[in-house]
């Protein structure tokens, strides 16, 4: 090989398997401090265990990145657990609009008897947007 002629650099099978352990590493790790919430990273442990259904010692090893390769039956339990999490977030926060829309529509129908005139020319409020509250 002449000195303008270069091996392309391809990523060796080691490389590539240790890319792949730190993204799982990373990726346990951050989903143990998503279950685990506010608090202290005792609390976190513990209530990441409960949603996972791990022990707190295999969870403790996964936040702090011992596992090297984690099974597969441990990596399912914690991104199932994330899994539940986040459609747990979903509808607390779909609950959460819908409070507001009820809330919305009280006090736009409170303004409305209190002051129709007003509540007419107010540029937010919005006579059609009372049709779809309900539904």
């Amino acid at each position: 090989m002449t000195e303008k002629q270069r091996r392309v650099r391809e990523i060796s099978r080691r490389e590539a398997e240790m890319y792949r352990v730190e993204a799982i590493q990373a990726e346990m790790a951050s989903a143990i401090r998503l279950l685990g919430g506010d608090g202290s990273a005792k609390d976190q442990n513990r209530k990441a265990a409960t949603a996972t259904g791990l022990s707190i010692t295999t969870v403790e090893r996964l936040r702090w990145k011992k596992i090297k390769r984690p099974f597969t039956d441990i990596s399912d339990a914690v991104r199932e657990a994330v899994k539940r999490h986040n459609e747990g977030s979903l509808k607390r926060a779909a609950h959460e609009v819908f409070i507001a829309q009820q809330q919305a529509a009280v006090l736009r129908a409170r303004l409305e008897e209190l002051d129709p005139a007003f509540a007419g020319s107010y540029p937010g409020l919005d006579r059609r947007t009372n049709a779809d509250v309900g539904g």
